[in-house]
């Protein structure tokens, strides 16, 4: 009797394995891994402590820089504020790119063209590794 109870529960589990895995949630694409790299640009010469060029005139300066060696960017305006070696506190409008999936020689080779271009003392560049993917909407 011990015997066929076992058996029976042995089926039982068996058969509830089989059902279960037919119920678990179907995966979703895995997302690429990828480099991402932010670069924030101030617009004040570090010269003149005043912006001398207009945002219009820095973004088309800095676009056609970039895409000289990478085939996009996101691009973003904003506002930033640092104390400069002096201790003065300097506001300025800044740019700011991200790109994803380029290398690090071509995101040097872009920031060393613009500090020429805008008169820069520095480009703050952040590098993080990061999951993306395009979305296409639901696949029928």
């Amino acid at each position: 009797m011990k015997k066929v109870f076992v058996s029976v529960v042995g089926v039982i589990v068996i058969g509830l394995c089989f059902f279960l895995s037919g119920c678990a949630a179907q995966q979703e694409p895995q997302a690429n891994q990828t480099t991402k790299y932010t670069m924030y640009i101030g617009l004040n010469d570090k010269d003149k402590y005043t912006q001398l060029i207009s945002y219009e005139e820095a973004e088309k300066e800095v676009s056609d820089i970039a895409l000289k060696y990478v085939d996009g960017f996101t691009e973003l305006y904003a506002k930033g504020a640092y104390k400069d070696d002096k201790g003065i506190l300097v506001h300025e409008n800044s740019l700011v790119f991200e790109f994803y999936s380029v290398t690090d020689q071509q995101m040097k080779a872009i920031m060393d063209e613009v500090l020429k271009k805008l008169n820069q003392k520095s480009i703050l560049i952040e590098k993080q590794t990061v999951n993306d993917e395009f979305y296409e909407g639901v696949k029928q």
